[in-house]
This record gives C-alpha cells, structure tokens and sequence, in this order.
C-alpha cells in the first residue's frame, strides 16, 4: 500500500550529522527522522550555511520541510521520490533559566500552512514600518526561521539579554522581527555608504567620500563624516 506523501511536514529530531556537500560548497545535514515509508534518516541540503549556524551533532532541532523537485527516473509514489527543501529550523524551546529542554516539555509550535496548488494573491495589509504602504509580500519562512535562530542565539551567548521586567517569548519576537525587517530585509546600500549615520556619502573634489554632520551649535562650521576617518568631524569647505 502506498503511504500518504504530504506536501509538508513539520517534526522535532536529533541532529546526526552535519558537513560539507561532497561536489558543491553547502552544507548537508542528516537528523534522526525518516519520511514516510522510508527506511532511511533523512538527509537535507543547502547552500547558505547561516541557516545551521549552532545546530550541531547530537542537539534537537525543530524542523519543516516541504516538497521540492522529483527525483530522475521517479514516479512520485513516494515520498523519497522527491526532494525535500528545508523551510525552516529552530532550536528547542529554552526555559526561563536559559536551559534547552525537549520540544514535548514546550510550548505547541504550529507549523506554516501548506502550499495551495493555486495560491491566492497576498493579503493587503498594512506595513509596520511604513504605514502609507497599500501592501507588502508575505514573510519569506526560512529567513523568519533563520532571524530567530539569530535572535534565541542572541540572547543564549549574552549578546541581548532578556530586559529586566520582559518576558523571554516576547524578546524572542522582537528580536526575530527587527532582524527580519531591519536588516534581513533591509534595501541593499550603494558602495561608500555610511552605515554610522545611515546616509549617503558622495564623491568631493579631492576625491573623498562624505557627508555632512548635523551642526552641535548654531555657530560652527559645517562638519563631514568622510570615508576612512569614520568618528572624525572634518571642518573643510574643500570635502564638500
């Protein structure tokens, strides 16, 4: 009898073992879990090695897959007939004392809905960060997936500690979401951009890379910030 092959599937396992793909530069992961029907554990593939970043041999991830391209000469009856893509991956739930513990001790995790066959256009809804926005595209899961894993790494290694008086689930959600929408998904900058003061530098006479500094009293000079002498105040009219 044929086993049912889902669309996607959302489980915990233990991470066996972790490398470099053999003929290609990404990595290649194989966890404690096996696809319906199969005998084998199954093994995942990808190229941006960020997304694993911290799940090593031995530790419990939490994990969802979906359906990718069949496999040559498969018939898809199956569910090994097919390749599977890695949406996401996440470290189980971390107590309050910042100890890991087993994803049945956790709270429910729901897992992303599944692909429709025909998928609706998004939603209509309203831009968090720029309100006049008519629309915005869905999140993209994996970077979500991976901006969490950041966030919860974070916050283990002592980076961003939970704040006094916040709750860990919520620090966990703020700081996934600024990572997804203030750098993840942050407008790729043009070269000599100053990142200290988020603005653009441009070209002077000299040939520098500029810009000019608010002034500190009413009375000074106008100030630039110029390429390679970042925490300088440049008092020259010839930077401009």
């Amino acid at each position: 009898m044929t086993t049912a092959i889902e669309s996607q599937y959302h489980f915990t396992a233990e991470v066996k073992s972790k490398g470099k793909q053999q003929n290609r530069d990404g990595w290649s992961m194989v966890v404690d879990w096996k696809l319906p029907g199969s005998k084998y554990d199954l093994t995942l593939y990808g190229q941006d090695w960020d997304t694993v970043q911290g799940f090593e041999v031995g530790e419990t991830a939490i994990i969802t897959i979906q359906q990718g391209n069949l496999k040559a000469n498969k018939d898809g009856r199956y569910s090994s007939d097919y390749f599977w893509d890695m949406v996401s991956i996440e470290p189980t739930w971390i107590a309050g004392d910042g100890e890991r513990v087993a994803s049945d001790e956790a709270p429910p995790v729901q897992a992303p809905p599944k692909p429709t066959p025909n998928p609706a256009p998004p939603a209509r809804t309203q831009n968090r960060v720029q309100p006049n926005a008519q629309s915005e595209p869905p999140p993209n899961p994996a970077a979500v997936g991976a901006c969490h894993n950041h966030a919860v790494d974070f916050i283990v290694r002592g980076i961003l500690p939970v704040p006094e008086g916040r709750e860990l689930f919520g620090w966990i959600r703020e700081l996934r979401d600024r990572f997804y929408l203030e750098i993840n998904q942050a407008p790729v900058m043009p070269l000599h951009y100053c990142y200290e003061h988020d603005q653009e530098r441009r070209k002077s006479k000299t040939g520098n890379w500029g810009h000019i500094l608010p002034k500190q009293a009413d009375d000074e000079e106008d100030a630039y910030c110029v390429e390679g002498r970042e925490g300088w105040r440049v008092f020259d009219a010839s930077q401009r």
